[in-house]
């Protein structure tokens, strides 16, 4: 079963060029070798912070626990620590509500993620709603619910639904329809509790290796 590994900071002021020359040349492939595969790279663009999501896949939850107590991992996060505030990170685990392939780096695309909880008792009318209307909606509206997520490490609301868009004029676009809001105002007045949202745009620092990678395999 696939694990989300989520991690959010911020810059530390004064210090940017160095967090940019460490992340890329030090933290994302260590994190690589160690199995904790990079596959997205976002700032906040819309939502509360920290600003910087870095979004990783594992293969199992024993393996992620593994990784993170070895000694290579902490002496990484303190190095990380020189550059960054605000620390935090998050494990989720799918739902299963949606139909979900393996999780791939994303190139050029934003994201458009509702964080909530599920009232007691409405189980499953909420999972009917996702199914039935929610999901077709937003493909119709091109910002597909493309990831289901449940929080088992960390604080804040337990389900992630994340949507995906070629843009932020995608997402503004969706969002300014009556269909849209006509969701919205059913998910949250019938079936959510401490509804927040973020929109994230990448930052590139994920997505340039991995095509400049993809590039170097025709040669």
């Amino acid at each position: 079963m696939p694990i989300l590994f989520t991690q959010y900071w911020d810059v530390m002021p004064g210090k940017f060029e160095e967090y940019a020359s460490f992340i890329s040349r030090e933290y994302i492939p260590a994190l690589q070798k160690m199995g904790i595969r990079l596959v997205g790279g976002y700032y906040v663009k819309i939502g509360e912070g920290p600003r910087i999501v870095a979004v990783a896949t594992v293969d199992e939850a024993d393996n992620l626990r593994r990784t993170i107590s070895s000694r290579e991992y902490r002496i990484l996060s303190a190095r990380l620590l020189e550059y960054v505030w605000k620390y935090s990170n998050k494990i989720y685990i799918p739902t299963g509500r949606i139909e979900e392939g393996p999780y791939r780096i994303q190139t050029g695309v934003w994201k458009l993620n509702h964080y909530y909880n599920i009232l007691q008792g409405m189980e499953v009318e909420h999972l009917r709603f996702i199914k039935e209307e929610f999901v077709p909606a937003l493909k119709e509206l091109n910002i597909p619910l493309t990831g289901g997520w449940l929080l088992i490490v960390g604080s804040g609301p337990r389900i992630l639904g994340e949507c995906t868009a070629k843009g932020v004029l995608a997402i503004a676009e969706a969002i300014d329809t009556s269909l849209y809001r006509r969701m919205m105002r059913t998910l949250k007045n019938k079936y959510i509790t401490d509804y927040s949202t973020r929109i994230l745009a990448p930052t590139g620092r994920v997505e340039v290796p991995y095509l400049l990678n993809e590039m170097m395999k025709n040669f």
